[in-house]
């Protein structure tokens, strides 16, 4: 088994046939069909399925295909990162970001990315804040951003900015209080369409309500961030959300954001970075890179709700 075999077998699944990887590879079929057998026979399990339009991976391929991946990957990173500080960053780095931070961050940055660095493939996979602090702590990701409060050891935590939550609420619901703060008794007084209790978000503001001694009356627990909106503009209840998760509908009219007072409810947004796995340039300058980004967008008024 070589680099080469693996990097080609990769192409076939992707590819979903042997005649599309070999003409994309520039390479003829029967020699890559021999690469697979060889791969097979040295493995002794089959890799692939054959079937009237193409081959089909077996279990084992695609547990193959996925491990070569990674390993290929790793290999590209390793490259850039030994080639030296005046190369250009080159590889793959894969972010993690939760649902609401990816709706406004994942797009900019992936544009940034190719506009930057574009030798730099970015990778971003969206999760809560306790499961991208995990994907970290198993090599899955090479960098997180997570709402402050997920702990460990082995995590170097750097804070970014702070996002403040703003009661959300249809103009009906206000009473014609559109952007008039609300105290936070009052507000989390409201008939709340909430995230499950695994949730950052739903645990701060728990946690507030016990401090306050405020029960809540959570009505709908939704963890889909449209699904939770379109239930708010029906009417069914209100919800507590950073101002960027509902900018296009508040813009649009259909709902709009009430600042919260008397007692600010708020999130520090920090970057996470591994410290049980040695960091390469490629995710140490990128780390720099996105801190910069967000600052950014910050500054100019593109992440509204924020300060640093």
């Amino acid at each position: 088994m070589d680099l080469k075999q693996l990097r080609n077998f990769v192409h076939v699944v992707e590819f979903g046939g042997i005649t599309a990887a070999a003409d994309h590879l520039r390479l003829a079929q029967p020699a890559l069909s021999r690469q697979v057998r060889a791969l097979e026979e040295e493995l002794s399990v089959a890799l692939l399925r054959r079937h009237g339009r193409g081959v089909m991976p077996t279990e084992e391929g695609l547990r193959l295909a996925r491990r070569a991946k990674a390993i290929l990957e790793d290999i590209e990173d390793m490259a850039g990162d030994i080639s030296g500080a005046s190369a250009p960053l080159s590889g793959t780095v894969t972010l993690g970001l939760p649902p609401t931070v990816s709706e406004i961050l994942a797009t900019h940055m992936i544009e940034r990315t190719m506009a930057c660095y574009p030798q730099v493939k970015l990778r971003i996979v969206s999760g809560f804040s306790g499961h991208v602090q995990d994907w970290l702590l198993r090599g899955k990701i090479d960098l997180g951003v997570a709402y402050e409060g997920q702990k460990s050891p082995l995590v170097r935590t750097q804070p970014m900015i702070i996002e403040q939550l703003f009661l959300i609420q249809t103009a009906q619901a206000a009473h014609g209080q559109d952007g008039v703060p609300i105290p936070f008794s009052e507000a989390l007084a409201q008939p709340l369409i909430l995230p499950n209790p695994e949730h950052g978000l739903r645990g701060r503001i728990e946690a507030i309500s016990r401090d306050e001694q405020i029960d809540l009356d959570v009505v709908l627990e939704i963890d889909i961030l449209p699904t939770m909106l379109a239930f708010v503009e029906r009417g069914l209840g209100s919800t507590i959300l950073p101002l960027v998760s509902v900018i296009n509908q508040v813009r649009d009219g259909r709902l709009i954001a009430r600042p919260i007072v008397r007692r600010a409810i708020d999130r520090t947004l920090v970057l996470m970075s591994p410290l049980n796995r040695p960091g390469s340039r490629l995710t140490t300058s990128f780390a720099e890179f996105l801190k910069a980004e967000v600052h950014a967008m910050v500054g100019s008024g593109e992440w509204p709700g924020t300060t640093l």
